[in-house]
């Protein structure tokens, strides 16, 4: 080996061998061979490879990884890097599969116990699931997941460098298969393409925030908007801190996991209702056998498939939604065939059920180690939310009721919720009285749903047997783990609550206090308009409660009180605040100060402002504070883009400055406001404008609007005010439908 080297300069002028084997006697007797990788030019060092014969004699032996230890490197397919030629592969290879599968017999099924049965059904799944999983990693293109270290990616790579990197490595080694002459064409050529290389990947290195902006305006231009923003996410979480070291007094992953699995165990594991699970399990025993089961199709499986969105992250069985919405037909047919097993028989696979927990940071610039500045979201398998997915259509029940929730549903939106309330107290305070509102905030609402009692709740809408036992299956022998970075802690149960990220979770909430509204709302105590009740407002678990007199509110507080006990829910008394808007006329006022309301044994505070769904309603009824809110607001986010994008090309500015800028929040409910506020938003906007494009303080802004095409201040709030418009005489809320009809007559 005198004539090999591990080292050489960027010029080849100077060869060394700079690396050591050190290793005993009884190892270097074992040593086969030892070898410099010469194929390597990225780098300055080449690596070099040794081979041992026996030298792990027992394999059995190893030291396994530590329990619930994420830390092994796997591939998984990459959908995203998958062309046409890739899926039409992996749709053959999966058809192939799936053509030797074979279901089990539904009579077999039926006259078998129950271990055989579960045998059975965990057979087909496993099957399915595995013609999937060799089909996808034999046609779609992979990564490398799991590993500590992450893989370092060159900007401007494809653009600057691939090229001249084949060619250096091509007369490399052609130069080295010569036997490393020191003169000559081979070694000119060689030193000459070597230099090229470098040069390139050190302009890459160095530029590396102009490259990143050439990569965005390249992909702009060739209108490839998914490459573009996935650069500029890239760019934009680049720096972010993506996890806290210490949490709640714990550091270390292994420490932090095991820490938000007994946070989450006891959580989710918090009520026990003895009594209504066995009213449950009377009623459930009744109703199905005079049940009749139902059939879901193949294009029920199919149509469910195709809602899904692409680019999600897997779950835990590590299969992309992609697998399944580019699956082949006999797929759909097994999976159909699947799904109607579960549906006849109450049973899912353990495997099936499982879910991942995730936490993620609610507000970056508060306290990471906080445990309530996180939100956790669910993680499940794709073949969850596609049978999730084809539930939803036999459990989903409409209700008079569902007029005062406006969460989740299409066609409504936080602004029309947050316009009715505005319009509401408009018409008290200016009809001379006074209006109470009571923002009720609850204890993690969603994750303290009584599971029993919702059961039933779908039992009393008529949703057929057979999808609620299922559903009662599914709910109560879940099971989830945390992961945390390269950490996944043990396995815990659930057995209350709604999985945050399910297809299902909203509408089992919304149904879940669907009685606390009706109550509420049919008690007629509070606000009404025209013989409407509006006495109540929801979105999602935020209520507002609104009434014309200190008693109707308190009165109104009781009930609300009473049904949250039922349904198992408590009010967080330090979030749930009050406020008191005065009649316009100041002679129609009772008096300045009221007494605090009560819910229970605990007091009420008053503010003079609350943010209500992003947007700040004050007790004067002014939108001053919002409008300040907003200039805020915009301040901070052209400031940002001005940090990491300055170097982008104007074509990007004016996308990033459209996307993240232009989207206003509730502009057209501005009704009540001084005229300066306004003005100074206007002022703000020209800044921003002039600020972000380079332009200088006494430029011309017509000439800004001319040059980068963007609309000016007063087009931006036109159009904000038509888009709401649009959607709130679109709108088919009886609700909205009365107001509009009430301001038509006005």
């Amino acid at each position: 080996m005198c004539n090999d080297f591990t080292y050489s300069n960027d010029s080849c002028t100077r060869y060394s061998w700079i690396d050591h084997v050190l290793c005993s006697p009884r190892i270097d007797a074992i040593a086969n061979s030892c070898m410099v990788l010469y194929d390597f030019i990225s780098s300055d060092h080449k690596p070099l490879l040794t081979v041992f014969n026996c030298l792990l004699r027992n394999q059995n032996n190893q030291i396994p990884f530590a329990h619930g230890h994420a830390d092994k490197s796997k591939c998984v397919t990459d959908w995203s890097k998958a062309d046409d030629k890739s899926i039409l592969n992996y749709q053959y290879n999966l058809d192939l599969a799936c053509s030797t599968v074979s279901s089990p017999s539904l009579s077999l099924l039926e006259h078998a116990d129950y271990n055989t049965r579960v045998s059975l059904i965990d057979s087909y799944y496993n099957k399915i699931m595995s013609c999937i999983n060799d089909a996808s990693l034999r046609s779609i293109p992979t990564r490398l997941v799991g590993s500590n270290y992450a893989e370092y990616v060159v900007p401007g790579w494809n653009n600057y460098v691939k090229d001249k990197h084949k060619i250096a490595s091509d007369a490399f080694l052609e130069w080295h298969y010569a036997g490393k002459p020191r003169d000559g064409p081979l070694h000119y050529w060689m030193q000459k393409t070597r230099a090229n290389f470098k040069l390139a990947l050190r302009y890459c290195k160095q530029h590396k925030e102009t490259v990143s902006a050439d990569i965005a305006a390249e992909s702009l231009a060739s209108n490839d908007y998914n490459k573009f923003w996935k650069t500029i996410q890239k760019q934009n979480s680049d720096k972010a801190t993506k996890f806290a070291q210490v949490v709640d007094g714990c550091s270390g992953e292994a420490a932090i996991a095991e820490r938000w699995r007994q946070h989450f165990n006891q959580l989710y594991n918090s009520l026990s209702d003895i009594g209504s699970k066995v009213c449950f399990q009377s009623r459930i025993t009744s109703s199905l056998l005079n049940a009749e089961t139902p059939v879901i199709t193949v294009s029920d499986v199919v149509a469910a498939c195709h809602k899904q969105k692409r680019g999600k992250a897997p779950g835990p069985d590590g299969i992309a939604m992609e697998a399944l919405i580019f699956g082949s037909h006999r797929l759909h047919v097994h999976l159909c065939v699947l799904f109607n097993l579960f549906v006849r028989f109450s049973y899912l696979p353990s495997v099936f059920m499982q879910s991942v927990m995730i936490p993620l940071v609610k507000n970056k610039c508060g306290d990471l180690s906080d445990l309530n500045n996180y939100r956790a979201i669910a993680l499940s398998s794709a073949l969850s939310k596609v049978l999730e997915c084809i539930v939803a259509g036999f459990v989903t029940t409409n209700s008079e009721v569902e007029r005062f929730q406006f969460g989740f549903k299409a066609g409504h939106s936080t602004s029309l919720c947050t316009s009715v309330l505005k319009q509401t107290v408009e018409y008290y305070t200016g009809q001379g009285s006074h209006v109470f509102a009571c923002f009720v905030d609850f204890n993690k609402a969603f994750d303290s749903v009584n599971h029993w009692k919702l059961f039933q709740k779908l039992l009393d809408d008529g949703v057929n047997s057979f999808i609620v036992n299922l559903l009662a299956y599914w709910h109560c022998s879940q099971s989830a783990v945390v992961r945390w970075q390269n950490t996944v802690s043990t396995k815990f149960c659930i057995s209350n609550g709604v999985r945050q990220g399910g297809v299902l979770s909203p509408y089992l909430f919304t149904r879940y206090i669907r009685d606390l509204i009706y109550t509420v709302t049919g008690s007629d105590i509070g606000c009404m308009i025209g013989g409407n009740v509006v006495n109540l407002l929801a979105y999602a678990d935020d209520l507002v409660l609104l009434a014309p007199s200190w008693k109707a509110m308190q009165e109104l507080l009781s009930i609300l009180k009473v049904q949250a006990d039922n349904l198992n829910l408590s009010c967080n008394v330090n979030k749930t605040v009050c406020m008191i808007f005065n009649p316009i006329k100041r002679d129609r006022c009772i008096a300045a100060n009221f007494p605090c309301f009560k819910i229970g044994s605990s007091s009420l505070n008053f503010v003079p402002k609350f943010k209500y769904l992003g947007h700040l309603i004050t007790n004067d009824q002014s939108d001053d504070a919002d409008i300040q809110r907003e200039i805020h607001n915009m301040f901070v986010r052209t400031n940002v883009l001005l940090r990491r994008f300055y170097k982008c090309s104007a074509g990007v500015k004016i996308l990033l400055f459209k996307s993240f800028c232009l989207c206003l929040y509730d502009v057209a409910l501005w009704k009540v406001f001084n005229t300066s506020t306004f003005h100074k938003f206007q002022s703000c906007y020209n800044k921003c404008l002039k600020l972000f494009f380079g332009y200088k303080r006494r430029d011309s802004l017509t000439q800004l609007l001319l040059t980068t095409g963007l609309p000016s201040f007063n087009t931006v709030i036109h159009n904000c005010q038509h888009v709401f418009n649009k959607s709130w005489f679109s709108c088919r809320n009886s609700l909205v439908v009365h107001l509009q009809a009430l301001a038509a007559m006005s």
